[in-house]
């Protein structure tokens, strides 16, 4: 018979009937604002020509990595990683030295309890500064280069697509963590205790 478990008081806003809240899935603002127009004024003279290094090329790599909740019987596979995702409608977090990460993810929620995969990933640098959240904002991107964006699962359910990361200091290798929020059983039962997962992500 499948439970329903309560949030403590301090996370229940915000993920009413879910064990667990989407922290971390939630869309993230781009953060930075638009790239200024390079253009130039009648009295100026353009700017010579720079030798800056070209723009790191988009990289997709492969991951084969596991995270298993045995309290809730969650299952999330890591199963893909693009480093430096062009995203044509957001090139101001590339241009002022970030980048996006994508990684796939396949998830099955469990149907012991009613919250399912809702969220929680987050992206840190390995030097456990945080790199970036999840955010929805270049999906229309991510769709039309042909990388689904990925969908919460509910109890029982099976998803499999991409989240986005926006990055604004791009990093040589990042950490993903996963977050499982503390919870209440409703009705009764041990509550259920706070867990991060943390994964290592490849660089090559």
């Amino acid at each position: 018979m499948r439970q329903t478990v309560r949030l403590s008081l301090a996370t229940a806003t915000a993920a009413a009937m879910l064990v667990l809240s989407a922290c971390g899935g939630s869309d993230s603002s781009d953060g930075d604002a638009p790239a200024a127009d390079p253009e130039t004024s009648a009295t100026t003279p353009a700017a010579p020509e720079t030798t800056d290094a070209p723009a790191a090329e988009q990289t997709k790599l492969a991951v084969d990595q596991t995270i298993q909740d045995d309290v809730l019987g969650d299952t999330i596979k890591i199963t893909g990683m693009v480093r430096d995702f062009q995203a044509p409608s957001r090139t101001n977090i590339p241009e002022g030295g970030g980048e996006w990460v994508l990684l796939e993810l396949d998830t099955k929620a469990g149907d012991k309890f009613s919250g399912g995969v809702q969220g929680g990933f987050t992206l840190y640098q390995t030097d456990g500064e945080l790199a970036g959240s999840t955010t929805g904002i270049i999906d229309d991107d991510m769709t039309a280069a042909g990388f689904t964006p990925w969908e919460t699962a509910s109890a029982g359910e099976q998803t499999k697509g991409w989240v986005a990361f926006q990055v604004n200091t791009r990093a040589d290798a990042y950490q993903l963590q996963y977050k499982r929020l503390a919870a209440s059983v409703i009705g009764g039962g041990d509550p259920i205790p706070e867990k991060i997962w943390k994964i290592e992500l490849p660089t090559s």
